[in-house]
């Protein structure tokens, strides 16, 4: 078959994907420009009525005293091999011991795994990583920066620099969806994998692509698309936004004895108010919603590979081998207002090893601070192949 033929079959499947990239464009991006103009009017009025306490918001000078407390483990730095970046990170427990591994969401750092560092040090190596752009770790400004495979690369050089060569690997939020990739990509180096309120990439995506309106819940995501904006609006009212976030009673923390104290809020406002502290954590969303097409033709079996509208972050990984073979557990808080809905069901056919999933009612976004009970009682059976026996069918 010759190359032009060749072409014009393809030419119906490139230009409907065509189609489908422009109506998301237009989706992301239209609906990033309504948040925006929404955003503005509020910010207008606020600042009308209070001009001073709107535009007003501290850079703080020293970290709070819960980020250095030595109960929570020790304070240390490696060089990423691939990236030449500083990374921080806080350990507790005998380096000798299995390693266990924690990654943070958005907008936190190394402190949302202080209920895990210290219950799992008795028996493994526990790391919090702050990931690259966040809390005390280096923070590149280009997006490039941000790219699924760099940052696959400093969880593997991570592993390596801290002695290991595998780990139980923990994700939450972002984190998460790093922990499923890093599962995919080497699952030589994931003993097992713990992921809080994170969807399997590709449940996800279908989630996205089947009812687009689902983006909608999103808006944030899109909204932070833009440059600069979304820095603004997150630092007004002395990150108001970033508060309610965390302590609101729609998006905060539900659980009463678990509510961040003014302290342990600092803990996270501390980095994210240093002069560009919001824009490394803004990258991961600038670099999910990045659009790409790409097509891959080979010609002997006539076969056509095509990466549909993929999100930059979800790479073409997804369709090469987007089934987790390593023993897997899901934890879900229930009232989770910030993720797109009904996520956790939609992961099991993407999952072919030894499978947990459990789910939390009342339980907020935050869930491994939210129940830190609750969730250190699962990982403990899940690592102890109590839960793994029992839902392994």
């Amino acid at each position: 078959m010759s190359n032009s033929l060749m072409h014009l079959l393809l030419l119906p499947t490139r230009l409907s994907l065509w189609i489908l990239s422009l109506v998301y464009y237009i989706l992301v991006y239209g609906t990033a420009g309504i948040t925006a103009c929404l955003v503005l009017i509020r910010i207008a009025w606020t600042g009308f009525k209070d001009p001073y306490g709107t535009f007003q918001w501290t850079a703080r000078e020293r970290p709070p005293d819960c980020l250095k407390d030595p109960s929570l483990g020790h304070h240390g730095y490696l060089k990423g091999r691939s990236s030449g970046l500083r990374f921080h990170y806080v350990t507790k427990g005998d380096h000798r011991k299995p390693l266990m591994l924690f990654l943070h969401g958005f907008p936190e750092n190394w402190y949302s795994w202080r209920y895990q560092l210290q219950e799992f040090s008795s028996n493994y190596h526990t790391v919090a990583l702050d990931l690259r752009g966040c809390g005390d770790s280096d923070a590149p400004v280009p997006l490039e920066e941000y790219s699924l495979d760099t940052l696959l690369y400093d969880i593997r050089d991570t592993i390596d620099e801290l002695g290991h060569t595998s780990c139980i690997l923990v994700g939450h939020d972002w984190g998460g969806m790093l922990a499923w990739h890093f599962a995919l990509e080497r699952p030589d180096m994931v003993q097992r994998l713990i992921v809080m309120n994170a969807p399997h990439p590709a449940s996800w995506l279908d989630a996205v692509l089947r009812r687009p309106s689902q983006l909608l819940r999103s808006g944030h995501a899109c909204f932070f698309q833009l440059p600069m904006l979304p820095e603004i609006v997150l630092s007004l009212e002395d990150f108001k936004l970033v508060r309610s976030l965390f302590c609101g009673k729609n998006l905060g923390i539900r659980n009463k004895a678990r509510r961040l104290t003014e302290t342990q809020l600092e803990g996270y406002l501390y980095w994210l108010s240093q002069p560009g502290g919001l824009t490394g954590p803004l990258n991961y969303f600038r670099s999910l919603l990045r659009f790409k097409i790409s097509y891959t033709f080979i010609p002997m079996s006539l076969v056509v590979h095509c990466d549909i509208i993929h999100f930059s972050f979800y790479s073409n990984t997804l369709y090469k081998h987007q089934d987790i073979g390593v023993p897997c557990m899901l934890i879900w808080g229930e009232a989770d207002n910030i993720l797109v809905e009904g996520m956790s069901g939609g992961t099991r056919p993407y999952l072919r090893g030894p499978v947990v999933i459990h789910t939390i009612p009342e339980c907020s976004h935050w869930v491994q601070q939210d129940q830190p009970e609750r969730v250190n009682k699962y990982i403990w059976d899940f690592v102890l192949d109590k839960d793994i026996i029992k839902h392994n069918h």
